[in-house]
């Protein structure tokens, strides 16, 4: 649920604008990218860190349900756990958060390169277009 949000309540930055404003020497673009840089990696942070936090809360209570291992039920099982269909649906929802750490380590990667994208562009502009007039 919070992935959902995550991805698209937060959409990466485009780099296209980024890297025309440098190619350009767009003083106030850049500016305007660089002041709202720190906030939007806070909001990342912030929503990765309650994904993952949840995807923990939820394999612990699902691995902390009693699943006992015989392969047949027996008709004194009580609990729904330990039945063949307590078992798939427990292993049904393991592999579904799994899908979401996946996506979760995606969104990561993704972020991590627009980070290391934005640092270039940053250090491209800072070196190339010191002392240039903006050309827009």
């Amino acid at each position: 649920m919070i992935l959902f949000l995550l991805l698209s309540g937060m959409a990466v930055p485009d780099s296209a604008p980024a890297l025309d404003a440098v190619k350009t020497c767009n003083r106030g673009e850049i500016r305007k990218m660089i002041t709202s840089e720190p906030h939007r990696r806070t909001e990342f942070a912030a929503a990765a860190y309650a994904e993952q936090r949840a995807i923990a809360q939820e394999r612990a209570t699902l691995l902390a349900s009693p699943t006992p291992i015989p392969p047949t039920p027996t008709p004194t099982t009580v609990s729904g756990a330990g039945t063949p269909a307590g078992l798939a649906s427990t292993a049904n929802a393991l592999n579904q958060l799994d899908a979401r750490q996946k996506q979760l380590d995606d969104a990561r990667a993704i972020e991590t390169s627009w980070r290391e994208l934005f640092d270039e562009m940053r250090a491209d502009f800072l070196a190339n277009c010191n002392g240039k007039r903006d050309s827009q």
